[in-house]
């Protein structure tokens, strides 16, 4: 029986972390765009959203965080097996075995 794993979950990995720090950005790049609305009240309501959805983001953003955790566990868990496997499978010779 052959084990097959693709990077999706690296993949998915380097997304969360990617996510979480857009998140983490939100504002800060929000107050340095300001500049490219505009008409002032294009500006205003750009600006108001950022500010209003603060709790929203606050939170989804702590939870990217703990999921962004895990994943990462997950895959550094996965790639210490991985490399446990293909140690088991080195005979005596220091050969792979079949």
């Amino acid at each position: 029986m052959d084990l097959i794993v693709d990077a999706s979950l690296d993949d998915t990995n380097r997304d969360l972390k990617a996510i979480h720090d857009e998140f983490n950005n939100a504002q800060s790049n929000a107050d340095q765009n300001s500049g490219i609305w505009g008409q002032a009240d294009l500006a205003s309501a750009m600006n108001q959203f950022a500010n209003d959805w603060y709790v929203h983001r606050d939170a989804i953003n702590s939870r990217l965080g703990k999921l962004s955790d895990r994943v990462d566990k997950a895959c550094s868990t996965w790639s210490d097996a991985d490399k446990q496997l293909a140690g088991s499978l080195q005979t005596d010779d220091g050969s792979a075995g079949a």
